[in-house]
């Protein structure tokens, strides 16, 4: 009888052990389980994130080439043309001796040169082929005096990091220089601003660009609705794995700061 009990014990003890560990066994499968399910969720997020940088890589890629195109296109042969125009505007006026012709034919050649120039700064604005030669500060300032003899709105830079930024690449500095355009194409059309600041500084690892203008502002939760050019600005930051942070508010001016990893 005694016998009977104890396999009785023995048996239910073996049970009890073989559930254990069955569970622990379950339990173990399973975490092991959502590890690979998390290891292989991370890597196609990842994978779907490297896709959509490329596509929009690309994407921009295929805009400044076509901006390229346009900008010679308007360069040399809008260009060239007027040049011919002015040329044979001014044969005619050999052999005039009235001053009423002669006074509007140097009004139309004024007018000619005026308009060439213009040409020429929206060519090199669709292309602004002085990044690979002169790097981004000065292309950038070449855009704000532009600006500034356009819009008489006073356009100060301040360099901090002229190390840092000359070692960047050309894509980078490409980024920078249409987001530095898109902020100050707002500026001119929305801010009513009369001034604006950019400073360039270097961190350890890093370059923070702070833009500011002084005019009305906007109200945070608006803005993001809005858009303004913000998504554009996004959009080129992600691609060279840059941060930004606005600070606006009504009547406070507009802010933007970047942060371009040197990494």
């Amino acid at each position: 009888m005694q016998n009977v009990i104890d396999n009785i014990y023995l048996f239910v003890g073996l049970g009890m052990a073989g559930t254990f560990l069955l569970s622990v066994s379950i339990v173990f499968f399973y975490i092991r389980y959502q590890k690979k399910f998390i290891v292989q969720r991370e890597k196609m997020q990842k994978a779907e994130l490297d896709y959509q940088v490329k596509l929009l890589y690309a994407t921009f890629q295929s805009q400044e080439n076509e901006r390229k195109r346009i900008g010679q296109d308007m360069h040399d042969d809008v260009c060239g043309n007027l040049a011919n125009l002015r040329l044979v505007i001014g044969k005619c006026e050999r052999g005039l001796t009235d001053q009423v012709t002669i006074d509007t034919i140097k009004k139309s050649q004024q007018m000619i040169d005026a308009l060439i120039t213009r040409v020429r700064d929206i060519s090199h604005d669709l292309s602004p082929s002085g990044l690979e030669v002169f790097g981004l500060v000065d292309t950038l300032e070449n855009l704000c005096d532009n600006i500034r003899n356009s819009s008489g709105i006073n356009i100060s830079i301040h360099n901090h990091a002229v190390g840092a930024l000359e070692k960047i690449d050309i894509n980078t500095s490409l980024a920078l220089y249409r987001v530095m355009q898109e902020l100050l194409s707002n500026t001119i059309k929305h801010a009513v601003a009369k001034s604006v600041d950019i400073e360039m500084q270097e961190e350890p690892n890093a370059v923070l660009i702070n833009y500011s203008d002084n005019g009305k502002g906007f109200d945070q939760e608006k803005l993001k609705s809005r858009g303004i050019g913000l998504h554009n600005i996004k959009s080129r930051l992600d691609m060279i794995n840059s941060t930004f942070v606005v600070k606006t508010a009504p009547g406070g001016g507009f802010g933007l700061s970047i942060r371009l990893p040197l990494a």
